[in-house]
């Protein structure tokens, strides 16, 4: 297999046999930005097997061979259980770190309703208490003592 990327092959039989972007997209029921994404080895933003569809369908468009584009699909195949995995780990990591807010907000919360209780406690302690109207003063205390 030559250097040449699939989407080179397939834009240069396209244009021997005249055709556009806007053709092929017609005749395979795309956008053109399909078409344009895969000439310039893009993976297009839609699921790997409707991008496979789209690559056999335009190869078999303009005359190329499944030999000739099927390795590109494999190695598409391998990609995409690449990106999967690096998709899993990420989610995994993500999953993990977004338990530490619940964390806090939980501390907070159980924070507040133990300030809250033992504010009330005391309330009821105060109720408790003797309040003393009477003043004594240092004088008469002196005058007990003499």
């Amino acid at each position: 297999m030559d250097n040449i990327s699939l989407g080179v092959m397939l834009a240069d039989l396209r244009e021997q046999m005249g055709l556009t972007q806007d053709d092929i997209a017609n005749k395979i029921h795309v956008r053109k930005t399909v078409i344009d994404d895969i000439e310039k080895d893009l993976l297009p933003h839609a699921p790997l097997v409707f991008v496979k569809g789209y690559i056999r369908s335009y190869a078999e468009i303009v005359g190329l061979s499944i030999e000739q584009y099927q390795p590109y699909i494999n190695e598409l195949n391998n990609q995409s259980k690449i990106q999967q995995k690096k998709a899993q780990s990420k989610m995994f990591i993500t999953k993990k770190t977004s338990k530490i807010p619940f964390l806090f907000i939980g501390i907070f919360f159980l924070l507040c309703v133990l300030g809250i209780a033992l504010y009330f406690m005391n309330q009821d302690n105060k109720n408790h208490f003797v309040e003393v109207n009477h003043y004594v003063s240092p004088s008469s205390v002196n005058h007990v003592n003499s």
